[in-house]
């Protein structure tokens, strides 16, 4: 309390003592009552304003001491280092404190430095260094900071008046994910446009007139046809639809894959594709039973046949095997073929929607460019994987896997 006396706190003090004196030498009681109850009050007001200002300073010291103890305390240092995200403490213009993730991000370097070196991004330094540009900025898009192509979302909070917590969170895969929806969104109008237009074309040319008969029956052929071709595209991405809604829903029915795999050969065999005859299914394992969805299993070995009796060379055989891994864990399903193969650059991007490795062929016999991202998604919900294997000139082998479940 001596620590904060002051000449208010010596004039109180003052101020009794000669009202104590004046009382003494006066002769009435009243007069020294009066006279005692105004120093009193003019004490009291002197200490009252005196206690304010000493709680004022006080909370101002506590303030500084809190601004101190927040960055230095173990526990901040904890709670930025745990984090995944890259963080900086920014006081001023310089970094006083950056996290593991941020140090991997921008340099081992980065504590002590100024922030227009540490980001070197432009937009970044300019909502960081100027308050008014700050709300209005954060969050921030920013490209060009780590590995090529990465997208980085910048926040910025305020800790104290010259103090800034920055957070950059990844959004690569985000954007990947938005940027490969509009994409599927734009292929599917198109490859749903391009038939309906040829459809659309030929209807107008009978309109027109009525041209021989030969050539009125080419017409409809290929109407038929590009009918068809839409039918096999809106009936596949009802499919890939209702597979991505369930992704996350563990499939429970016990599935025997030996009746399922004989099952459709024999349909392929018995359709209006002559290349049915050339598959043969030779099961290698006894009781090939896993969990899933039967329908989408089928979607799996239906599809991956079509694609070796479309691509594969005609006359040769398409081979449906069912194997046992080495550990007996898995069942591997597979398909070969005996055709051109696929150059090793594409293998990667085959499962992509709508990649096609030739648009023109692939189109020509009837594909819809969905059929393998089908295939993929089936699988990665069933918890298995695929695997494709291809020789230019000698065939291509499309493997899935499936957790083997041994009857009770």
């Amino acid at each position: 309390m001596i620590h904060y006396l002051n000449w208010r706190t010596f004039a109180a003090l003052l101020i009794c003592i000669a009202g104590a004196v004046s009382a003494s030498v006066l002769n009435t009681h009243i007069e020294r009552i009066i006279i005692m109850l105004v120093c009193a009050l003019i004490s009291t007001f002197i200490f009252t304003y005196e206690e304010g200002n000493v709680a004022r300073r006080k909370s101002s010291m506590l303030h500084n001491e809190n601004d101190r103890y927040i960055t230095n305390h173990p526990d901040f240092e904890l709670f930025i280092q745990n984090s995944v995200d890259p963080l900086l403490i920014v006081n001023g213009n310089r970094v006083s404190h950056a996290n593991k993730s941020a140090l991997l991000l921008l340099g081992g370097q980065l504590v002590g430095m100024n922030i227009r070196g540490a980001l070197r991004h432009a937009g970044a330094i300019e909502a960081i260094t100027d308050p008014q540009k700050r709300e209005a900025a954060s969050p921030l898009i920013l490209t060009g900071i780590g590995r090529p192509h990465q997208i980085w979302e910048l926040r910025i909070g305020q800790l104290y008046e010259n103090q800034l917590i920055i957070r950059l969170s990844d959004q690569t895969s985000r954007h990947a994910a938005e940027k490969m929806r509009v994409d599927f969104v734009a292929n599917a109008s198109h490859e749903l446009l391009t038939p309906l237009a040829s459809v659309k074309g030929f209807i107008e040319t009978l309109q027109e007139g009525v041209p021989a008969k030969e050539q009125q029956t080419k017409f409809l052929n290929i109407m038929s046809s590009e009918t068809m071709r839409m039918e096999a595209l809106i009936r596949d991405l009802m499919s890939l639809s209702r597979i991505e809604a369930e992704k996350h829903d563990l499939a429970t029915q016990e599935v025997n894959l030996e009746i399922l795999c004989q099952e459709v050969c024999d349909i392929l065999k018995n359709g209006s594709n002559p290349r049915g005859n050339d598959i043969i299914f030779v099961p290698e394992i006894t009781n090939p039973i896993i969990r899933g969805d039967a329908f989408q299993l089928r979607q799996v070995v239906n599809n991956l046949l079509s694609n070796s009796m479309k691509y594969g060379k005609s006359g040769t055989l398409v081979e449906l095997k069912l194997q046992s891994s080495r550990s007996d864990s898995m069942i591997i399903l597979s398909v070969s073929d005996k055709g051109d193969g696929i150059p090793p650059e594409h293998i990667p991007r085959l499962t992509e929607r709508f990649y096609r490795v030739d648009a023109g062929r692939s189109k020509a016999l009837g594909g819809t460019g969905l059929g393998l991202s089908l295939v993929k998604h089936i699988v990665d919900r069933h918890r298995g994987y695929l695997d494709i294997k291809s020789e230019l000139g000698v065939g291509t082998t499309i493997s899935v896997s499936f957790p083997r479940q041994y009857p009770n």
